[in-house]
């Protein structure tokens, strides 16, 4: 008798073990789906942000051009974008 209720109470483990697994594995899909959900989010908030700054870039930009800015500013942010030429125009020299 003792080893029927051995065999009983493994067999009752084992089914526990299986509804945790079960439970386990379906909460570890669920939380893969809204870790992809926060990665979505976090890409469309990284390019919403990278096109802010280059917004904000451009209106520092024009704002100093047009003489009621600073130079200095106006100055720094062409030399930038003439580097940014340079490199581009030194790549696609590379690649001809």
């Amino acid at each position: 008798m003792a080893e029927k209720e051995i065999i009983a109470t493994l067999e009752a483990n084992v089914r526990t073990l299986m509804d945790l697994h079960t439970k386990a594995v379906a909460q570890m899909a669920d939380l893969q789906r809204k870790n992809e959900e926060q990665a979505l989010k976090i890409r469309s908030l990284q390019q919403q942000l990278r096109h802010e700054q280059e917004e904000a870039a451009r209106l520092r930009l024009s704002d100093a051009m047009s003489g009621s800015g600073d130079k200095r500013a106006a100055r720094v942010q062409v030399n930038r974008l003439l580097r940014e030429i340079d490199k581009c125009i030194a790549l696609v020299s590379a690649k001809i």
